[in-house]
């Protein structure tokens, strides 16, 4: 066989093996996999947010940094409440 026909098996082998990657992807679809649901904000959440904006820098504060320190609050006593618990997964890890 000369060094051209198998110049051309070789080509026609390496575009048989590109048609059926392209037919058989790798990874699933992501039509197939389960959506995950956003949690849904309380109905109003939305006034209610805005009213708190105002009464919070009408006092001369920033929204944020208060919903900041709120988040801390509430990670902080979570700390506390479950350090038994933190230290041992910590242990695991």
């Amino acid at each position: 066989m000369s060094n051209f026909t198998q110049q051309g098996n070789q080509e026609a082998k390496t575009l048989k093996g590109n048609e059926d990657k392209k037919n058989k992807p790798d990874a699933p679809n992501k039509a197939s996999r389960p959506k995950k649901k956003k949690p849904a904000k309380p109905a109003s959440f939305k006034e209610f947010e805005a009213l708190a904006i105002e009464i919070v820098e009408a006092n001369g504060g920033s929204y944020y940094e208060w919903l900041h320190k709120q988040h801390q609050e509430i990670i902080l006593n979570f700390n506390v409440h479950n350090q038994k618990q933190i230290k041992e997964v910590a242990k695991q890890s």
